[in-house]
């Protein structure tokens, strides 16, 4: 049984590498960098994929989630492919706030995920995490967040209802996904969340640790500022 739950995996994994240049093909972002660095590009792409959901109609629940939040991991491309097992990955930041509330970062990391159901399709997803207190922080900054305990929330599906009303719950992580194709039967989740160390030493030319960055404006990066003001909404 564990080997062929293994076959599938490794199978499931083939076809998302497979799939991830014909999916950029179909749902292919605006956004352009004209950056010549893999790590600038995602934080353009970062900065973007924020943009992007704070202009469209769901813009005020995004605002909402980033004045009450303390930090965020923003994924502007997270692909999947799935059918009785479905590979779930992509790359990312994280940024923090300060004690005056202007954002540090950005840290890289990448996300593994791991979705066990009866599934079918492909789709490529904007993921942001908005972790809203220093306790979720923390979490995250020592390898402790439960992803299984996020709230989950499709933007595409969201009503006409205030947006502070969504958020009467009860936890201190708070998911939201935009979605460019569609999945059902999805009955399982576990994901981690992996500081990238060689990205992080190449954005910033030298090791540093991760609270350094988040906590400090000791390693601020002018580049990186196309992101951090995108998060104030500038």
């Amino acid at each position: 049984m564990n080997k062929w739950k293994g076959l599938m995996l490794c199978l499931a994994l083939t076809m998302l590498l497979s799939a991830c240049n014909s999916v950029k093909k179909i749902t292919g972002s605006p956004c352009v960098s004209n950056s010549t660095t893999s790590t600038q590009m995602l934080v353009d792409s970062a900065a973007c994929a924020v943009k992007q959901m704070r202009t469209n109609q769901h813009g005020p629940t995004i605002d909402y989630l980033l004045e009450i939040s303390r930090a965020v991991f923003i994924f502007p491309d997270v692909y999947k492919m799935a059918f009785m097992i479905g590979a779930e990955g992509g790359t990312g930041v994280l940024c923090a706030k300060d004690n005056t509330g202007f954002w540090n970062g950005p840290v890289f990391y990448s996300m593994t995920g791991l979705d066990i159901g009866v599934q079918g399709g492909v789709a490529s997803k904007t993921v942001m995490i908005f972790l809203l207190d220093d306790e979720a922080l923390e979490s995250a900054l020592t390898g402790k967040l439960d992803m299984s305990l996020g709230a989950d929330l499709a933007i595409g599906r969201l009503s006409d209802q205030s947006h502070r009303g969504l958020f009467d719950m009860e936890g201190n992580m708070y998911t939201v996904v935009y979605q460019a194709g569609a999945f059902g039967g999805i009955t399982f989740h576990a994901g981690a969340l992996m500081v990238s160390k060689e990205s992080n030493k190449a954005y910033y030319d030298k090791s540093v640790e991760v609270r350094e960055l988040l906590m400090t404006h000791e390693h601020d990066k002018l580049d990186a500022d196309i992101l951090l003001h995108t998060l104030l909404g500038f």
